[in-house]
């Protein structure tokens, strides 16, 4: 079975309606859950893109795979998804703008045979992004200073020279480059795995094609290129994690108004993808995911961007899957985006699919999604509460969260934004366990990890303490 994975970057569940939410007006997300696998409790196992992807990739948690801000690679023998189906003569590539992928951090895209990179158009750069271009001393040291790149990149001038194209939306090209390839390799006879990272959701929000900001004369124009300029590079620096920042309320409207832009013409894009797919015969043997590595805030708990939370903002993500062996179906079972790995394994024959998170009986005996945080280290004077590796679980309707050596327990039924976390303990996270009826080998693993991570009393250096 073709293999067809798109993860649109920084898509929350928060703001879908699908999800219950009444923001961004998304017809064609609406209208997939009733076409395709609907999981509507989905985690990401981490809360940005790096080690959120190498858990897809490798089926993974993050102190196992030791991809994150402390080690900005991947380097550890276990194969990815993209090496396994090269193996088995898959043609794999990966279509994306982001720099995460474009093959400067080590051992993230290994097993890719082909890497395509798509950048707006120069014929449609914005005069910002010229001003940032022909500022490169500065774009450099905030490349620098964000840490979300690999410290290499600040050290190629070709990087910085396309850094201010990389803001503007291309994901249209590059969902045109899935299709044709879709195509081409259907035509050829032979098997394909196609990732494609979707980029334009990701800060700074493209709020209309082919530029990232507003019209002046538009509704709202102003205040949007205001906010941009005060706030956006501030927020990539991570200003956020300091003692004293503030954000006026207006300001953070304009940037989730922004968003929920976005994310409206990352419906339309998807929705034409999808017609043409369908039309095409595309899917009829091919397994489609679409899904998000993490989330997003926007002043929720003091956070923006995505770092230093495994709060639900940051965490619970959408998920869609159409298989062509399943009906569709809405289920609300707690999965992690991680164990995309073994239905992709399934999908090619690598693994029995009963052992995937498409069966009833898996979810039911794994009704548990974890997660983890590794802070980020670049920002020494971050406030004490960001420096510090965070770890999750999720049970029901239950979350407990380690930090450092407390435990604290959110029932996100009653408290779904979790403001109201209270003190709780290894004991009560078993009880839990018991109630789901996991099994006692299931329950032993949850609590030696829980121990685990509690015995590490420096969780800012000890990255393995949960493995």
């Amino acid at each position: 079975m073709n293999i067809v994975l798109l993860v649109i970057d920084s898509l929350r569940a928060k703001s879908l309606r699908a999800y219950g939410a009444a923001h961004a007006q998304t017809p064609f997300l609406d209208r997939l859950g009733q076409e395709a696998l609907w999981f509507r409790r989905a985690y990401a196992a981490e809360c940005w893109t790096l080690p959120s992807h190498v858990s897809m990739f490798t089926g993974r948690l993050a102190s196992e795979h030791g991809a994150h801000f402390q080690t900005m690679a991947y380097d550890e023998p276990a194969p990815t998804i993209a090496e396994i189906l090269t193996a088995a003569g898959y043609h794999t590539e990966l279509v994306t703008r982001n720099f995460i992928f474009d093959g400067t951090v080590p051992g993230v895209t290994r097993g890719f045979q082909v890497r395509t990179r798509h950048l707006a158009a120069l014929g449609r750069i914005d005069p910002l992004a010229v001003l940032l271009t022909l500022m490169k001393p500065r774009v450099r040291r905030h490349v620098r200073a964000t840490g979300f790149f690999h410290p290499r990149h600040s050290e190629q001038r070709e990087f910085v020279g396309t850094f201010a194209r990389s803001l503007l939306p291309a994901d249209e090209p590059a969902l045109a480059r899935v299709l044709d390839v879709m195509q081409r390799q259907r035509r050829a006879g032979r098997p394909y795995f196609l990732f494609c990272n979707l980029y334009d959701v990701h800060a700074p929000y493209p709020p209309r094609s082919g530029a990232i900001l507003r019209k002046w004369r538009a509704r709202g124009g102003v205040s949007d290129r205001l906010t941009c300029l005060l706030y956006l590079s501030r927020l990539g620096q991570h200003a956020y994690l300091r003692e004293g920042f503030r954000m006026p309320v207006w300001a953070q409207q304009v940037l989730l108004d922004r968003y929920h832009l976005a994310i409206e013409l990352m419906d339309a894009k998807l929705a034409a993808f999808y017609a043409a797919a369908r039309s095409g015969g595309l899917l009829a043997d091919t397994l489609l995911i679409i899904t998000s590595d993490h989330g997003e805030a926007f002043g929720e708990h003091g956070l923006y961007l995505h770092d230093a939370s495994v709060y639900d903002t940051h965490l619970r993500v959408p998920l869609w899957i159409v298989h062509p062996g399943h009906e569709p179906a809405a289920i609300d079972d707690v999965v992690s985006t991680r164990d995309l790995f073994q239905v992709m394994l399934a999908a090619a024959g690598q693994r029995p699919v009963a052992e995937t998170m498409l069966e009833t009986d898996f979810r039911q005996a794994q009704p548990i999604a974890w997660a983890e945080h590794f802070f980020y280290p670049q920002c020494p004077d971050a406030a004490p509460r960001y420096r510090q590796n965070l770890m999750a679980a999720i049970v029901g309707t239950e979350k407990y969260v380690v930090r450092r050596k407390n435990v604290v327990r959110y029932d996100l039924l009653r408290d779904p934004d979790e403001v109201a976390g209270e003190p709780a303990s290894i004991e009560e996270l078993i009880a839990t366990c018991r109630r789901t009826g996991m099994p006692n080998a299931t329950i032993d693993a949850a609590a030696a990890r829980f121990r685990n991570w509690r015995e590490c009393s420096d969780h800012r250096t000890a990255f393995r303490c949960a493995a």
